[in-house]
């Protein structure tokens, strides 16, 4: 599966300070961990598409491969020195970062796309396939013009409930429900 996270705040150049303080980034942490990290294994088909819209030359499209993510821990230290490392030009296997938008990135998209919300269908209305696309929002949410874009594209709003659940606890519920149905997974 694939989760886009769009990080209104994200820094896109490096920075001192810990993920929090530069622009919400342990949002980025939390998510990439619901996202790959099962325990003794990462889940392999799983990728993780996050949008930085922070100081420094937003846009940003840092891209994390579940295939080939390896020298990865599950500690906040870990992850800003390379998220830090990325956004310094250095290389980490699995991520790799451009200058892209959100909205050009999912009019490219041919899969099946699911944005987000406590109004949106419920997911138990859905088979949750493996090549299926979640959008989510950081701590502030995802703006109405993209929303509206991507459901103009054929994306549908989901729901997983009337909770407002945190973005990373959305990630693994909704990989719980796809382990839960039987999904194979390569760890």
């Amino acid at each position: 599966m694939k989760f886009i996270i769009l990080l209104r705040k994200g820094y896109t150049k490096p920075f001192s300070t810990n993920l929090r303080n530069a622009g919400r980034l342990d949002v980025l942490h939390q998510v990439a961990i619901s996202t790959f990290f099962i325990s003794k294994g990462i889940r392999r088909n799983n990728s993780l598409d996050a949008f930085l819209y922070g100081p420094g030359d937003p846009p940003l499209h840092m891209q994390i491969d579940g295939k080939s993510l390896y020298d990865v821990r599950t500690d906040e230290e870990t992850w800003k020195d390379i998220i830090n490392n990325i956004l310094s030009g250095k290389t980490h296997p699995g991520i790799s970062i451009k200058k892209e938008g959100i909205e050009s990135y999912l009019k490219n998209l041919k899969e099946r796309i699911f944005v987000l919300r406590e109004d949106g269908e419920n997911i138990q209305n859905y088979e949750i396939k493996e090549n299926d696309i979640f959008l989510l929002g950081d701590h502030i949410g995802l703006p109405i013009k993209l929303e509206n874009y991507a459901i103009k594209r054929g994306a549908i709003k989901l729901s997983i409930g009337k909770v407002p659940y945190l973005a990373y606890q959305v990630v693994t519920i909704i990989n719980y429900i796809f382990d839960k149905n039987g999904a194979s997974r390569n760890s």
